[in-house]
């Protein structure tokens, strides 16, 4: 993921949408402080909830509820929540309204040479959609859907615009199942800025 491991002072990741925190638990080894953020209250207390129920401590990992496009909030603002080596962004992205904002806030949050990790689809060709418009208003998720995925250019541009030096992008090698609704299968991706 690009981060590197130092042995002055903590390693921190943060895990934003982190609903419950699978992204969160398959980092912590490789980090002294995990930290989630998402907008629901319930999934930050199964997030706290899960992780003490392992074991793990607060310094180690926990979540609060917020929203960073929001106007700002006094827990958001702690050091907390500042200078991280990771940022990660699960299948979250396509249900946010300014996903150019919501990159540059991450990258503020970054310490220098910190990494944003976004996992996502890459757009529907038009040729594989072929739901209806009354299918995809079925799905139980469809009206928070704001993107229908992001390009290799799209993401390589909204990292760049935040500030980011490099970039990275890489397709998952193979694609993954998903509700008929949506089309049956969607193509990953794992896009990567560092500051």
């Amino acid at each position: 993921m690009g981060v590197q491991q130092t042995p002055q002072g903590p390693v921190k990741m943060l895990d934003y949408a982190c609903g419950t925190g699978i992204a969160s638990k398959a980092m912590l080894p490789y980090f002294t402080a995990v930290r989630g953020i998402d907008v629901s209250d319930a999934m930050v207390d199964k997030y706290n909830s899960e992780a003490r129920e392992a074991g793990v401590s607060e310094d180690q990992m926990h979540a609060v509820r917020g929203d960073l496009l929001a106007p700002a909030d006094g827990l958001l603002g702690s050091q907390d929540l500042h200078n991280f080596d990771l940022i990660i962004m699960s299948m979250a992205l396509h249900h946010v309204d300014e996903p150019n904002k919501m990159i540059a806030k991450f990258v503020e949050r970054l310490k220098p040479g910190g990494t944003v990790v976004i996992i996502d689809w890459i757009p529907k060709a038009p040729e594989t959609d072929t739901g209806t418009a009354s299918d995809h208003r079925q799905h139980s998720a469809q009206h928070t859907i704001s993107f229908d995925g992001f390009t290799k250019e799209q993401m390589q541009s909204m990292f760049s615009e935040a500030g980011c030096v490099s970039t990275d992008f890489v397709l998952a090698e193979s694609t993954s199942k998903v509700p008929p609704d949506l089309s049956g299968e969607r193509q990953l991706f794992f896009a990567k800025g560092t500051k």
